[in-house]
């Protein structure tokens, strides 16, 4: 069996990349750190070396030092997957013969256009046109799907879900899935019912949680029809949606239901309390300090005491934090690119966050940006969803919490 080492922190491509590789009789290893990494390559000697290079920054060149000099692994193919790489290390890559570099957000079918001669082995990829992502804000899970439905990206999907799922530690999540730009047909079938079955992936996930907004008859008519989406609710109206989602539990509901639901969702394959979780985001917070260096941050709020909370939370983390007090201050640096993640106010004088918003769009600026709002749950939901904004915090904002949806954001970019 052909082996492959992958050198990633990602759990969601480290999942989604062992399912296409095993349906392929591919096995994957995981290189864990300097150490775990060199030693998988010097016992496995495997056909194709795979590396995040943001992951492995700090050991990288020690990889590909110990792989040079040792003649099993030395003519090992290393394929590294990078964001951004600044000359110097490029030149310091060429040297060790690393060629094969695939930029980030990362195109699935590009990665196994790379892979497939390398192991001599075809995979089966879906390249239709789709846009598939999802984010947490108030602890629903906004989903929105956009151009077609794609396989690849469904299967991501899945695990991205999951992921949110434990790192917020949400017992029972509520999702809200937008596609309101579909049109669907038969022919989608297997791939609609594919899409509902990785949302549901997590036996956390209950029907009656799952909201869809949809104006296509034939996404309606699948949903209804289908006795296993059952209570799954089609909406056409995103404010209703929204306030169904974020209302508190009816005291008039079954209290005993209620109380069963949260019991059975906390069984032995996920029973994890807060301490666990904890672990977790200490896990996950770890990977961010590892390349927190490499990040930019900046911060825009006419609010010294909120600039102060976010400046602080991220130095803490020895990330490279810019602070402005105003939206036409920050537009110039802003329109530079140069931003891995922004924290945006929207209620500022002079220009407002809206308008920062429209100035970068019209510029061509794709820099993840994270709304910051004073104002109420739902006005929040539906003021940043209609300025096309993903991702959103309610002040008064949390260390914890700043750096959980830090992490969601950043991962993300795949």
């Amino acid at each position: 069996m052909k082996q492959v080492l992958l050198i990633d922190d990602s759990n969601i491509f480290r999942d989604y990349i062992r399912s296409k590789f095993e349906s392929r009789h591919v096995a994957l290893s995981i290189g864990v750190g300097m150490l775990d990494s060199i030693s998988k390559m010097r016992s496995m000697v495997p056909e194709l070396i795979i590396i995040d290079f943001l992951s492995a920054k700090a050991f990288l060149f020690d990889i590909l030092e110990s792989k040079r000099t040792d003649p099993n692994a030395k003519d090992i193919p290393v394929i590294l997957l990078a964001q951004k790489i600044e000359k110097k290390d490029i030149a310091r890559l060429a040297e060790y013969g690393v060629r094969k570099i695939i930029p980030k957000p990362l195109r699935i079918d590009q990665l196994f256009s790379m892979v497939s001669p390398i192991l001599g082995v075809e995979f089966d990829i879906d390249n239709t046109p789709c846009i598939l992502e999802a984010r947490v804000n108030d602890n629903i899970i906004f989903i929105e799907l956009a151009q077609g439905l794609n396989r690849e990206k469904i299967d991501l999907l899945k695990y991205r879900i999951k992921e949110l799922i434990d790192l917020y530690g949400l017992t029972l999540p509520k999702i809200l899935m937008m596609m309101t730009d579909l049109s669907l047909s038969f022919i989608d079938a297997p791939n609609l019912e594919h899409l509902m079955n990785s949302i549901l992936y997590d036996q956390g996930v209950r029907n009656r949680n799952i909201k869809i907004l949809t104006l296509d008859p034939f996404v309606r008519d699948f949903i209804n029809g289908s006795k296993e989406y059952a209570d799954i609710q089609i909406v056409t109206d995103l404010s209703k949606a929204i306030d169904s989602l974020l209302k508190d539990v009816n005291p008039t509901d079954d209290s005993p239901t209620v109380i069963s639901e949260r019991i059975l969702s906390m069984d032995k394959t996920r029973e994890e309390d807060s301490s666990s979780l904890q672990m977790r985001f200490k896990s996950e917070l770890e990977s961010l300090k590892a390349s927190a260096r490499e990040i930019r941050i900046a911060v825009v709020d006419d609010d010294i005491v909120i600039r102060t909370v976010l400046g602080k939370t991220f130095q803490s983390i020895q990330a490279n934090v810019d602070q402005f007090e105003s939206g036409e201050a920050f537009v110039p640096a802003g329109l530079s690119g140069k931003y891995d993640l922004v924290f945006l106010d929207l209620m500022m004088p002079g220009m407002n966050g809206f308008e920062v918003l429209q100035n970068m769009r019209q510029n061509g600026i794709a820099t993840p940006i994270i709304v910051l709002s004073a104002i109420s749950q739902r006005e929040a939901v539906l003021k940043v969803l209609s300025a096309g904004v993903k991702s959103y915090m309610i002040k008064p904002l949390k260390p914890d919490a700043i750096l959980k949806k830090a992490i969601e954001v950043l991962q993300a970019n795949l």
